[in-house]
């Protein structure tokens, strides 16, 4: 005999088997029509690969928001519109160029280009000031702070310091409040036999790496130089502001890039020595050269300005009916991709439309088809769906990140989320689905909606992973991601609207419908469950090992290493918390990210690790085991 509980299932699964007819024509030539009509205006080279902040991805949004409006969805939620406005930080930018100077004193053959200045303000002569030119042999970097430095000059190698692999370019010279020379990547970088990593690079070669060094080691300023391989590949190009990344510490110091050209001559008068020959040294026997320039000091400024992007999250809402009017289902999906390459794209140097079909164009039609067949339910008790195209994914999950931590309707009272990111390349009938972990049932669900959806699963537990679902469930709300899996045109130029599988996303439309159907009017809510599985979403190859990770979402846009969110698992068992600032893990300082990459480096999955962090006004030391990333 049955138990309530069982029978109060069993109807949960039979009436997402409800036959409708509204939605039995998945592969009928109409949903296809629409799928590629919609799927066709996101991916346009038009909307430019919907960049954040892109004109392009405003008619994207403008789009969607008509849609769900011509559907019949409410769209009147924000202030009368559909449109969560809220700004995201942008590219960092230089400040006014009387801001962003830089000038040597000392005795050197400079390039003819450079300006010179050969007296002092009274006429009396003195040793020449040379006037680089911005943007033609130097460029401040926002990888480093804005401010004023004046101090002599040093030449610091590579500007590495390896205790494990007993080099140390800073060892035996005294840098502190003066301005320090390094040059680009690393020792023997194309001898795979290096102590480093050879043709790879090390984490050494991180501009991050070299500037946090400069920076701890107590430099006034850093300057960055190509190094010779560099120059034959590429010539001597100067990076742009953005080039070295941002700052992601207040630890920073100004940071500059220089050409060849300009740094040569002192260099060469300081040590008597060309940078070639420091090179071919330092490489030949892995002995730093490090060396104070006699004679030449430097001094400069840099003002450097974060700009901020407004962006949106789209939003339609079909209000629910009944005694579950009062409690939601997210439908969501992101609209915005990497525009024309740069940070983000695979497809390295390349500058092109990134369409983004599959990512995530794909999910947005799919969301919109899932919106129009719901819209024709009439079911007199059914929750309200909340359908919403995420901004910023791209970035870090911002979009939906902005909505959890400002929601528009009440979390406790949002039942469940379903996202859909890469759901138009489905291959050999197999699909994924996240989430199955995330409340109690799920996983049968799954099985059940299957039986006439017919699919090869790859269910996975994990309610985190790459996508916006993350952002609810962290909320500890359940989840479901669907996801058809990656492939060779992901973040490139390549991912477009010809190779997207119709048929299939026609299927995966009506399998999420149904689900969706399930979820809003069945009266039992789905309990949330807590489950530390992690997701795989195919990117693990080869015999690659496993990294030991924390488990915790970080704050990359807080000066410290701060964490945002603490996930079910072993952190959280362990009591960290949103807002902690690690300070230290085992003996290892842990000044800002590329600190903490170095040190977790050190580690092994399943280790046992000390972490001390700063809550608030104390500091508090927990003991967490370290996951498997």
């Amino acid at each position: 005999m049955r138990t309530k509980s069982q029978m109060i299932f069993a109807g949960y699964l039979i009436g997402l088997l409800l036959p409708r007819a509204a939605w039995s024509e998945d592969l009928a030539s109409s949903t296809i029509s629409r799928l590629r009509e919609d799927i066709s205006f996101l991916a346009a080279d038009e909307q430019q690969g919907r960049d954040v902040g892109s004109e392009g991805i405003a008619r994207a949004g403008e789009f969607i928001a008509q849609r769900f409006l011509e559907l019949g969805l409410s769209t009147d939620a924000f202030d009368g519109t559909p449109y969560q406005d809220f700004t995201i930080p942008g590219p960092s930018q230089l400040g006014a160029e009387a801001n962003n100077q830089l000038s040597f004193l000392g005795p050197v053959l400079l390039p003819e280009k450079l300006s010179t200045e050969d007296s002092d303000a009274e006429g009396s002569k003195s040793e020449p000031v040379w006037q680089p030119l911005i943007g033609e042999n130097f460029q401040p970097l926002s990888l480093g702070s804005s401010g004023r430095f004046e101090g002599q000059v040093v030449f610091a190698g590579y500007g590495i310091s390896a205790p494990d692999l007993n080099y140390d370019d800073y060892a035996g010279v005294d840098v502190t409040g003066k301005v320090v020379i390094v040059l680009r990547k690393e020792p023997r970088q194309q001898d795979d036999a290096s102590p480093f990593d050879g043709r790879r690079s090390s984490q050494y070669a991180f501009f991050s790496s070299k500037e946090l060094n400069a920076a701890m080691h107590k430099a006034a300023a850093l300057i960055l130089v190509n190094d010779s391989l560099t120059v034959a590949n590429n010539g001597d190009q100067l990076l742009d502001v953005t080039g070295g990344g941002r700052a992601v510490s207040r630890s920073q110091v100004p940071t500059f890039f220089c050409t060849r050209e300009l740094i040569d001559p002192l260099v060469s008068v300081g040590t008597g020595k060309t940078l070639a020959e420091l090179e071919q040294a330092i490489d030949g026997d892995l002995q730093p050269r490090s060396q104070v320039l006699e004679g030449i000091t430097c001094q400069g400024e840099t003002l450097i300005e974060q700009s901020q992007i407004p962006v949106r999250n789209v939003v339609g809402v079909l209000p629910g009916r009944g005694e579950l009017a009062e409690q939601y289902v997210v439908i969501g999906a992101h609209y915005d991709h990497v525009g024309m390459g740069g940070q983000g794209s695979l497809a390295p140097g390349t500058v092109a439309i990134h369409n983004g079909a599959d990512d995530n164009a794909s999910g947005t039609t799919a969301m919109l088809e899932v919106a129009r067949r719901m819209a024709q339910d009439e079911s007199e008790n059914r929750r309200t769906l909340i359908f919403m195209a995420f901004t910023g994914e791209e970035k870090g999950l911002l979009g939906s990140r902005h909505y959890v931590r400002n929601p528009r309707w009440p979390l406790e009272d949002t039942v469940a989320m379903v996202n859909m990111d890469m759901v138009g390349r489905l291959t050999d009938n197999k699909l994924t689905i996240f989430g199955t972990g995330t409340a109690e049932r799920f996983d049968a669900l799954v099985d059940t909606l299957n039986e006439s959806a017919g699919f090869v699963l790859d269910k996975q537990a994990a309610g985190l992973g790459p996508s916006d679902h993350s952002s609810f469930y962290e909320a500890q709300i359940p989840v479901f991601h669907f996801f058809t899996g990656l492939h060779n045109d992901y973040h490139r130029p390549s991912d477009d609207i010809e190779k997207v599988n119709y048929e299939g996303m026609a299927r995966v439309t009506g399998m999420v419908t149904e689900l969706v159907a399930g979820l809003s009017t069945q009266p039992e809510r789905p309990r949330y469950m807590k489950t530390t599985a992690r997701a795989d979403v195919g990117r693990r190859r080869g015999n690659r090992p496993a990294r030991p990770v924390l488990g915790i979402q970080l704050d990359t846009g807080a000066a410290k290493v701060t964490i945002a969110s603490v996930p079910p698992g072993p952190s959280a068992d362990a009591g960290l918390q949103a807002g902690d600032v690690i300070t230290r893990i085992g003996e290892n300082e842990v000044a800002d990210l590329p600190a903490l990459r170095r040190v977790m480096s050190e580690f092994k999955p399943g280790q046992k690790v000390k972490v001390l962090v700063r809550r608030g006004n104390e500091e508090v030391s927990v003991e967490v085991m370290l996951g498997r990333g």
